[in-house]
């Protein structure tokens, strides 16, 4: 466990740790103050100092090929809505690195992984939770303490996810059956048509996720392939 009362941000932190030592399956970096936080593909995280969760853990996740990390990803998203199931209800995994409280966003996750060969050697599993935070800067966002109408202790809470994220790991490390089928059930807008955005509007139902990371959406035309930002949701 290492803790910054303050630093720029934990993924970058740890990044430099697994450059300079050998790193402990599980390690992980937190601060009560991470202020250059970052999501997906550059975006921007918010986060009050000392309201919320920010941290990082360091995988050595040498049992999975390049072609299978998003099932990282997928361990991760579970591991934190069993977490969150026990707190409050309404909460799904939005493709590719969200948490959302219905339509709300409540979380989010950064996965940076390095690879030896076909296979990753190291990642680092940035999470942001919204906890005790209740003024943000855009209507999306919500926090714990804003569903469940209660103020919370961040230490416990870090101590419950870390559990249910070492669940979780194990679980994926054992060979990860029923990972992939339960992730699509707790997936935000799976089975239902939706508006899409990619060049275009269309309307759409997401019918997988791949292990790559890949989004499947069904159309009246056949189904489309999508990665990381080639789409977004709409309505």
């Amino acid at each position: 466990l290492v803790f910054l009362p303050s630093c720029h941000s934990t993924n970058q932190v740890a990044y430099d740790i697994i450059g300079k030592e050998r790193v402990s399956d599980g390690t992980l970096v937190i601060t009560s103050n991470q202020t250059a936080g970052r999501g997906q593909m550059g975006n921007s995280w918010e986060a009050a100092p000392n309201l919320n969760l920010t941290f990082s853990l360091i995988f050595n996740p040498r049992f999975l090929r390049a072609n299978e990390q998003f099932l990282l990803n997928m361990a991760v998203s579970l591991a934190i809505t069993d977490w969150l199931s026990t707190r409050t209800s309404f909460c799904k995994i939005k493709w590719p690195n969200d948490i959302f409280w219905k339509d709300k966003k409540l979380g989010g996750i950064l996965i940076q992984n390095m690879l030896r060969g076909g296979q990753l050697e190291h990642s680092i599993v940035g999470i942001g939770m919204n906890i005790n935070q209740k003024k943000f800067s855009v209507p999306s966002a919500t926090s714990l303490t804003e569903v469940a109408g209660e103020t919370f202790v961040l230490s416990d809470l870090l101590a419950e996810l870390a559990m249910h994220m070492e669940h979780r790991y194990l679980q994926l490390r054992g060979g990860g059956a029923g990972i992939h089928q339960e992730y699509l059930s707790r997936l935000y807008r799976f089975g239902q048509e939706h508006v899409f955005e990619d060049n275009g509007y269309f309307k759409a139902t997401i019918v997988d996720v791949e292990p790559t990371g890949s989004l499947i959406l069904q159309t009246a035309e056949g189904r489309r392939s999508y990665q990381f930002k080639e789409v977004s949701f709409v309505i």
